[in-house]
């Protein structure tokens, strides 16, 4: 796939199924085909089980599937091995968790610096994007504080600033307002969504929240493992 190709993400017949206790088998995807387009935000909406964030990491290579392709950009994920994989990841990916997942032990500063550390990028300019883009989130003044001294509207900001510093391909968020009251996850997916188009980057997102699916361009449902337009 060129930078001209519309699509930036492909999953071509994807499977994925996980043992019970009993030990029989219940598949979480079926056969899935699926394109996600470049530059657009992509909400996807199922219940709780139905296999959302299952999705999310086989498009992020944390997961593979039991057969199938997953494409980003050229590349097939389902080709390399685990260390290709983590290096393309480190590189081309972004994420934002519903829990955080901030490293407790650095500032917030260091955090939004840690994936340009992996990516040997942390020079001058790097980290002058990092202190960019804390200013855009609004924690200019919170460069030094430990993730602990932080609301949880200012740690998903810091968070959001952490997934995009490395200007990925893709940025994939995973509930992220979902630990959140309503005033603060609104705020919190303004932010983002804004910071996703003015960087025009490619967001695929999972959430419970109806309003926030609203905001996407395209919206799908996942339903006994496949991917449907849901009803309105």
């Amino acid at each position: 796939m060129s930078p001209a190709d519309p699509f930036l993400v492909r999953l071509n017949g994807i499977g994925k199924s996980y043992p019970e206790e009993s030990g029989a088998q219940v598949a979480i995807l079926d056969r899935l085909d699926v394109t996600f387009a470049r530059g657009a935000l992509t909400a996807i909406v199922g219940r709780s089980g139905s296999g959302k964030t299952t999705l999310l990491n086989l498009m992020a290579g944390l997961d593979r599937p039991d057969r199938g392709q997953v494409f980003v950009g050229e590349t097939e994920l389902t080709a390399l091995s685990d260390e290709a994989c983590t290096r393309f990841r480190r590189r081309h990916i972004g994420f934002v968790f519903q829990f955080f997942n901030l490293v407790p032990s650095l500032t917030v500063l260091e955090n939004v610096r840690f994936p340009l550390a992996l990516n040997q990028a942390d020079d001058r300019a790097g980290q002058q994007r990092a202190l960019a883009l804390l200013d855009r989130v609004g924690l200019s003044r919170r460069l030094d504080a430990f993730p602990d001294r932080l609301s949880g509207g200012e740690r998903q900001r810091a968070a959001i600033a952490r997934a995009l510093v490395h200007r990925p391909l893709l940025a994939l968020a995973d509930e992220p307002t979902g630990n959140l009251d309503h005033k603060t996850g609104r705020e919190v997916m303004a932010l983002m969504t804004a910071m996703v188009r003015e960087e025009g980057l490619t967001l695929i997102m999972v959430t419970h929240s109806p309003e926030f699916a609203s905001q996407a361009d395209r919206t799908w449902m996942l339903d006994e493992g496949r991917l449907v337009v849901p009803p309105t």
